[in-house]
């Protein structure tokens, strides 16, 4: 049953603000400080997407800028994934945890920052995805930096989409012409919202 304090879509149970366990752990101080303070559309972008291209079964998954979990977990639900959550606002991982708990999934969480991704770090995923994460300019400089170490890592394929704020444009435009291979999908979506953007994706 679909009711006013939560939502579904793609298969996973969003919570809303006005949900009692989402007004407990902000009464509990856990507010997010760095834009992590609810759902943000490009992660459906990245969804409907693999909807008709799935992950690999198993791949293990990296979430950078996981706020709450909620395209990791999709990764879970839909293949199976082993999936882990790195978010630079310690005070999101208890809403992760909250929608890992409410969806029957299971996704780890920490607080790390893009920098702190090292090539040993990252040598323990296959992919990696990420949506809303390019909002700042030097966001942009630290996920093409990123890329560089999660190539050397091995990770196979790096996901990243936006509503194309200028930050990733730029990110995009510098990836289509420094690497080898990338691919930019256009997405518009109507549901279950209206959402547009771009996906950046980076093979290796």
């Amino acid at each position: 049953m679909v009711t006013k304090t939560h939502r579904q879509a793609f298969g996973l149970k969003i919570l809303n603000a006005n949900h009692p366990r989402i007004r407990q752990l902000k009464r509990d101080g856990k507010i997010a400080e760095i834009h992590g303070n609810k759902f943000w559309n490009s992660s459906y972008l990245i969804m409907d997407y693999l909807k008709k291209n799935p992950l690999p079964k198993r791949s293990r998954v990296l979430e950078i800028g996981c706020g709450w979990g909620l395209l990791g977990l999709y990764c879970a639900k839909q293949f199976g994934n082993k999936v882990h959550g790195i978010d630079a606002d310690e005070n999101v991982l208890p809403y992760l945890d909250l929608h890992a708990e409410m969806n029957k999934l299971k996704m780890s969480g920490e607080k790390k920052t893009f920098k702190q991704l090292t090539v040993n770090y990252l040598s323990n995923f296959d992919v990696v995805v990420g949506a809303d994460i390019c909002f700042w300019d030097e966001m942009g400089h630290e996920l093409y930096n990123l890329m560089g170490r999660a190539k050397k890592a091995g990770v196979k394929q790096i996901m990243v989409s936006d509503p194309c704020r200028p930050p990733f444009s730029e990110l995009a435009a510098k990836c289509k012409e420094k690497l080898d291979d990338v691919e930019l999908v256009e997405k518009f979506l109507q549901r279950p919202v209206n959402a547009s953007g771009e996906i950046l994706i980076v093979r290796h």
